[in-house]
């Protein structure tokens, strides 16, 4: 007999919760507390402890980098063998949170100092192997990471963007 009033009050329960979760289903009944246009009211006080953020609708948005403006100053084009030549670089016109100059010595001659300096210090192998004339490139690869934080009536907004270019630097290496 204990078994069955268990089984009953047991199924009973089960019933009652089926029938609440159904009837709970299909969102909230109580209204969203925060909405797309909060007020805040006080009682005839007034403190300067709120600060109201106003955004033009108008306002443009500032100019968006297209192209990097890269500019590679090189002391001398033509070197002698183990000789010297400084290359340094300038970018202009950048909002930009990071910046990041990688100088590559793609044909191995010769040596970089401190490649991701701006200015570095070429120096040129001292001896040609039997050639006369040696051309070496470099390359530099600029990175621009730009972040921009705005708030306005939405929200704060984040935007990321990530611009890079590449330059070539020929120098010449002659007996």
């Amino acid at each position: 007999m204990r078994a069955s009033q268990f089984l009953g009050i047991s199924f009973c329960i089960l019933l009652l919760g089926f029938v609440l979760s159904l009837a709970s289903c299909g969102g909230s009944n109580l209204n969203n507390p925060v909405s797309d246009v909060d007020t805040t009211t006080q009682d005839g006080e007034t403190s300067d402890d709120i600060v109201e953020l106003t955004q033009n609708q108008d306002m443009e948005e500032p100019g968006q980098i297209t192209d990097l403006d890269v500019t590679i100053t090189v002391t001398k084009k033509m070197v002698m063998p183990g000789e010297e030549t400084e290359l340094t670089a300038s970018v202009k016109g950048v909002r930009g949170t990071s910046v990041t100059l990688n100088w590559l010595n793609i044909t191995k001659h010769g040596e970089l100092s401190t490649p991701s300096e701006n200015a570095v210090t070429w120096t040129a192998p001292d001896t040609l192997n039997g050639e006369s004339v040696q051309v070496e490139v470099i390359q530099l690869v600029v990175t621009v990471i730009s972040e921009v934080v705005s708030v306005g009536t939405s929200g704060i907004d984040t935007d990321t963007q990530i611009f890079s270019e590449t330059k070539t630097v020929l120098l010449t290496v002659r007996n």
